[in-house]
This record gives structure tokens, sequence and C-alpha cells, in this order.
């Protein structure tokens, strides 16, 4: 299974894709390296640790003509990761389609694809994984969050930048499987917090591939920092994913949300 795309987990999303405490600063903060950056960054990518939101997604094409999808969000933090549900509410054509990934204890992330058309359920694995997903700019691994950085890759630390108004850790990151669709990651996070602000992925080629963007980066009841506005962009098919954070719930999502016969109802 490709690695790479697992950013949407730190885990993209996209999705994207969890927060901790604001780090260190000053001479701590010089000190680190980009593993031990990763570590604190682990789950920050994430707008919601357990609960629901309703998002917005909309897809941009080469013409910049817009459709615009509302979904629901259900995640649940568990022993091995999480599980995760999304469900397409509008337009009609998609109402119904459902997405399940769920960590195993084995380290691997299960995805089933549900649409409504066929009536049945269909496992994403392998190869089929780095496809994208429902006609965004993600793929099925980076919406499903599968996979860690701190896992799949080895890291090294670049010179510090300032990204917009915010300073930055630059880390570069090498999947360890040479199985992975992108051949490495360029990452600015906000030193403040620990917060990935742009990843970079490029392809086996060193060409800059697709581009992700958090931004709309409020503090929630916790004081913890979550993006609200997540860009994909694709440079080589002019593409884009925007994909809005419209509300959350923390309230605990009941754990038949996160089964296969959930998924058929």
């Amino acid at each position: 299974m490709g690695k790479i795309q697992r950013a949407m987990r730190a885990k993209v999303i996209i999705a994207a894709f969890a927060f901790a405490a604001a780090g260190a600063t000053g001479s701590l903060a010089a000190d680190l390296s980009a593993d031990e950056i990763l570590d604190r960054m682990e789950g920050k990518t994430e707008f919601l640790e357990s609960g629901s939101a309703t998002i917005e997604l909309v897809t941009i094409n080469q013409r910049g003509q817009e459709r615009s999808n509302r979904l629901k969000f259900y995640r649940k933090e568990t022993a091995n990761g999480a599980s995760q549900l999304l469900e397409y509410l509008t337009p009609a054509d998609v109402a119904g389609t459902k997405f399940l990934s769920i960590d195993g204890d084995d380290g691997e992330t299960m995805m089933w694809l549900y649409l409504p058309a066929l009536g049945r359920e269909r496992r994403i694995a392998g190869s089929a994984a780095q496809d994208n997903f429902m006609g965004t700019d993600f793929t099925f691994e980076e919406i499903g969050g599968a996979g860690t950085f701190t896992r799949d890759y080895d890291a090294e630390r670049l010179a510090d930048e300032a990204y917009e108004d915010k300073e930055a850790y630059v880390l570069r990151l090498t999947p360890r499987e040479s199985d992975s669709k992108y051949g490495f990651v360029k990452m600015w996070v906000w030193k403040d917090h620990f917060v990935p602000l742009r990843v970079e992925f490029y392809n086996k080629r060193g060409t800059l591939d697709k581009v992700l963007v958090n931004e709309d980066l409020r503090q929630n009841a916790k004081g913890e920092w979550q993006s609200h506005l997540i860009t994909m962009s694709s440079e080589n098919s002019g593409t884009r994913t925007i994909v809005r954070v419209l509300e959350t719930d923390d309230a605990e999502v009941p754990d038949e949300y996160f089964t296969l016969r959930y998924l058929r109802r």
C-alpha cells in the first residue's frame, strides 16, 4: 500500500488531513530534530478528534467550473488509531454514498466505498488506494488517513522559513517503501503549535505534483488549533479540491456507525 498520501493523518486531506498543546520555542525549539517535530505533529492534520462534522467539499475543474457537495463526517479515536465515516448528503446523484476507513491492529487501514446505485460496498485496497477519491484531488489513502509520518517516512530538517505570517519548520520527508506514489514531501510546520501549514507532494521524477494548504486556523474549546479550510491543488491537471468545515460536534459517535452493516443502510 502506498504511503506518502498518508499525509490526511499526518493522518489530508485534506484531510487531513486532533491537536495537541503548543510546542517549544527559543533554543529548545531550535534543537528539535526532524523526527521530534513529526512526533509533536502527530494527529495535527485532523479538524476533529472524536465526534462529527458537517463539511462542504468543492471540486474545481480545469475550466474553473465548481461542483459543491455537502457531507457528514464521523470520527472516533481507537486504540489502533481511528475509525472514520464520510457520507454524502447532497447533491442527489451522490447522496447516500459512504466511505468507511478503520485502522486495524496490524497497522493497516481498511477502506470501503458504498455506492447506493450498486447497493453494495467495495473494498479499496492495493493500488486502488492511490486512486483519486470521488473526483477530488485527494486519494483514497489521504481521505482515509492511512498511516503516519513518523512510521512511514524518513525525515530531514531543512532551514527554517517564514510561511505567510508564521515562523515555520521546514521538513523533507522521504517514503520508506518503494510503492509510494510520491518521491518526497516538503512540509512547512507552524513553530508555535506544530500544525502543518503547507504540504508539497513531489512525484518520483522530482516534479511538484500536488499542494495542500491549511487555512482559517481556529482554536477549539480546548485551545487547540484546527484548520477549517483545506485546499488540495493538482499542479498537472489544474484542478482543486476545497474542504470547508461548516460545523463540528464533539458528541460521541456510536460504534455501529463504523460497521459494514451501517455502511449498507
